[in-house]
């Protein structure tokens, strides 16, 4: 599984689905959270994450079909992953 952890609402999803498969995870981290507010977009994966202190800091409700993860949870994450990927664009 590679973690992909996006850290801006700047996202081209044709771009990063090219490199996600099916047992990938995205991570949304800093100002990607705003993107849990956009129904709309179609993920390239099923296992989607948003960091919980960027939620609570933007104050954003964590929405459906987006998992909330602790700095715990997140370094969990990273340490299962077999590649981290930071997602700038």
């Amino acid at each position: 599984m590679k973690l992909i952890s996006l850290i801006t609402t700047e996202v081209n999803l044709d771009s990063l689905s090219r490199i996600c498969q099916h047992d990938d995870a995205i991570l949304l981290r800093q100002d990607a959270v705003y993107l849990c507010l956009s129904p709309h977009l179609s993920w390239p994966v099923k296992k989607l994450y948003a960091l919980q202190t960027d939620l609570t800091v933007r104050q954003l409700q964590q929405p459906d079909g987006i998992t909330a993860v602790s700095a715990q949870q997140w370094v969990e994450l990273c340490s299962k992953a077999t590649q981290n990927i930071l997602w700038q664009k």
